[in-house]
């Protein structure tokens, strides 16, 4: 294995003594890449010494070619405005010749080096082996760690936005000028599930709860928070758009993120089962669902693909393993049971056992369970 040289101040300094050039000609500290501090015996100018290494090479393309007034380069991105602090935690790290670059430091600076710090999404290379942006909140990372948490979103089935949050502050959304393209439509799904989430929490009338209105609780005042928390929501995998799936708890007992088939995703404007019976009003959102196992009126809306009734939602894990061939025909009781006579407790005709069957907007019309 290659060994790899100490790492020391790769940057290109301007020295302040007689022996520099009245050009200012930069002098190279160290003849080690300035991102993987390996042997580098190319300088490329304003950059420093870089390897031959794939990944270096591209981070020589991206990485700003600045001068701080302090000497050291800059180690944000190239034709970035407005500069990330020195890493070193200069205090006087204005960029220089700031007006022909058509902008301004950021204001402040750290108050120590950070050159020596793990990137917090990363977590495997210094800030310094890689161009950095200074986000809103103004925590540094790694462009490139950020665009790819960015662009690899949540893990599993289920929205969940925590991957849009700081990983250091864990307060503010992750938020910066170069990352627009990115965020703007997360942010649109971010607004679209809110608003949704809000909408039937109103409907449930819970947004009087006492997870709401108690002093101390972590929604307390909060109801659109909750509401995301309370319902689970997933991205249709037709229309690309976000669906209710039921509460979040039963969204705990869905299958590991390995397992499940995007195209299982479907929301009911998609569906097959839904077809004529989108409500004008309400559009898709609430449509009503039969119970996949029984002839009674859904409950709970399980791995964004199966309706359950209340019984049916705690045998699920039985019922989901059964053969089709083996369930019980209409008229079928919760849990699965077969009934006596051939009347459907829904009064309505369906699909065999074991199928998704829409029964129209739950909120136009009062469904009567089994």
């Amino acid at each position: 294995m290659e060994s790899k040289i100490s790492r020391v101040h790769w940057v290109t300094k301007v020295r302040d003594t007689p022996s520099t050039s009245s050009a200012g000609r930069a002098v190279i500290v160290a003849d080690v890449c300035r991102f993987c501090g390996t042997f580098a015996n190319k300088v490329l100018p304003g950059i420093g010494r870089v390897c031959r290494g794939t990944e270096c090479q591209r981070h020589a393309k991206n990485i700003c070619r600045k001068m701080l007034l302090c000497g050291h380069t800059c180690g944000g991105m190239r034709d970035e405005t407005n500069c990330p602090p020195c890493l070193y935690g200069c205090r006087r790290s204005t960029v220089s010749m700031s007006v022909m670059y058509g902008g301004q430091q950021r204001a402040g600076s750290l108050a120590a080096a950070i050159e020596e710090e793990m990137c917090a999404i990363c977590h495997t290379d210094k800030l310094s082996a890689a161009p950095v942006i200074q986000l809103d909140c103004n925590h540094m990372y790694h462009y490139h760690c950020c665009e790819m948490l960015l662009r690899k979103r949540w893990s599993g089935p289920r929205i969940s936005f925590r991957f849009l949050m700081c990983p250091l502050c864990e307060t503010r959304q992750i938020s910066h000028k170069l990352l627009s393209e990115l965020l703007t439509p997360l942010k649109e799904l971010y607004d679209d599930v809110r608003r949704k989430a809000m909408t039937r929490l109103q409907y449930e009338n819970m947004q009087t709860c006492g997870a709401v209105k108690t002093p101390g609780t972590p929604f307390y005042q909060k109801p659109a928070d909750f509401a995301m928390q309370r319902y689970a929501y997933y991205v249709c995998f037709k229309c690309n758009k976000a669906y209710f799936g039921g509460e979040a708890r039963c969204a705990e007992q869905a299958v590991l993120p390995d397992r499940y088939n995007p195209a299982d995703l479907v929301c009911g404007g998609c569906s097959d089962v839904v077809k004529a019976q989108m409500c004008s009003k309400h559009s898709t959102d609430y449509v009503g669902y039969k119970c996949r196992y029984c002839c009674s009126v859904a409950v709970f809306f399980c791995f964004g693909t199966t309706h359950f009734c209340a019984v049916c939602h705690n045998d699920h894990a039985r019922l989901t393993g059964m053969d089709k061939s083996k369930m019980a025909r209409c008229p079928v009781g919760p849990g699965g049971k077969q009934l006596g006579g051939t009347e459907c407790p829904l009064q309505v005709k369906h699909p065999s056992t074991g199928e998704e069957f829409s029964l129209g907007c739950g909120l136009c019309k009062n469904e009567q369970t089994f």
